[in-house]
């Protein structure tokens, strides 16, 4: 299959591709910057339509990664390069015949626990920009696809080389920086990015009109919930980084968050109203319709996830 892929240069892209040409399936990647994978690619903004439309011709799917993640954007940026981009990924799919998107869990999270639920549908209504632009994404992927069409939600996704989740527990550790409500006692899902990398493509074979996956949205994890300090002491210990987090109460939490988010001079803010909610409350999912819809499950266990993130620190 000769497979057009945007957003290679972020772990999960770069992992989908790397899963895709071991398999023998033909990979041309679309980022802005080189990706360093041995296949062809395409330098390119996810705005510019003209570019994007050209570069996926004669192609048979495409699959949509790149995205603007951040924890404070523009809400233009955030709609141009989420929603606008995804509309225009989809119309290239259009000349390609299948489309697999790329979404988040956080798309129905709605400041409550979330425990042994299937998908939900996309019902943030916040004020995280991040989140409001990737519920807007999603609607443009599944409102009336013209093709075959499959939406994977990976669920807190890490793994070795991650400059999201572990860069920045390992950067505020070292810092004496890092903080968790409540002792982070909520349980929660994680996903080691080979196994969502794998889902990814499982997705892309489901992209045909007899699959019980076209049409919908599945969220993805490894279904080994978790306490947040069980996760992020491992994290840590991969590191080599022997001090734990410090802890504060899920209330005082979201208020720093709210101020930190507002008030913050420069760049990334410490923390958000939002992530300060996330990090409060349970949320794992119930895996059973998502095996059997895409015919994959995960194989890498926390533990062995965890060994493999230390063998990469090494």
């Amino acid at each position: 299959m000769k497979v057009f892929l945007t957003g290679a240069t972020s772990l999960l892209g770069r992992t989908v591709a790397e899963q895709l040409l071991r398999r023998g399936d033909l990979v041309t990647t679309y980022q802005r910057q080189p990706s360093g994978l041995a296949t062809p690619e395409v330098l390119g903004d996810i705005r510019d339509a003209e570019k994007l439309l050209l570069a996926a011709r004669s192609h048979d799917a495409v699959i949509h990664l790149a995205a603007l993640v951040a924890p404070r954007p523009a809400w233009s940026d955030a709609d141009s390069v989420n929603r606008l981009g995804t509309m225009y990924a989809r119309q290239a799919a259009e000349l390609c015949g299948r489309f697999v998107y790329i979404s988040s869990p956080s798309v129905a999270f709605n400041g409550v626990a979330i425990m042994g639920s299937p998908t939900e549908l996309p019902t943030y209504d916040g004020s995280d920009r991040y989140t409001r632009s990737k519920v807007a994404a999603e609607l443009v992927a599944l409102t009336n696809p013209k093709v075959p069409t499959v939406v994977i939600r990976p669920h807190l996704v890490w793994g070795p080389n991650d400059t999201q989740l572990v860069a920045r527990i390992v950067t505020r550790a070292r810092q004496g920086r890092l903080v968790l409500p409540d002792h982070g006692r909520a349980l929660i899902d994680s996903t080691y990015v080979d196994d969502a990398a794998a889902a990814i493509v499982a997705g892309l074979d489901a992209t045909d009109s007899n699959s019980s996956a076209v049409g919908h949205a599945w969220t993805i994890t490894g279904n080994d919930p978790r306490p947040i300090a069980e996760l992020v002491h491992g994290i840590l210990l991969a590191a080599g980084i022997k001090s734990s987090p410090k802890s504060i109460s899920a209330p005082l939490a979201k208020r720093l968050g709210w101020f930190s988010e507002h008030l913050w001079l420069g760049g990334e803010p410490p923390l958000t109203k939002f992530a300060a909610e996330q990090l409060s409350l349970a949320h794992w999912f119930d895996q059973r319709a998502v095996h059997e819809a895409l015919h994959w499950r995960p194989v890498v266990s926390v533990e062995k996830g965890l060994q493999l993130l230390a063998d990469s620190f090494q």
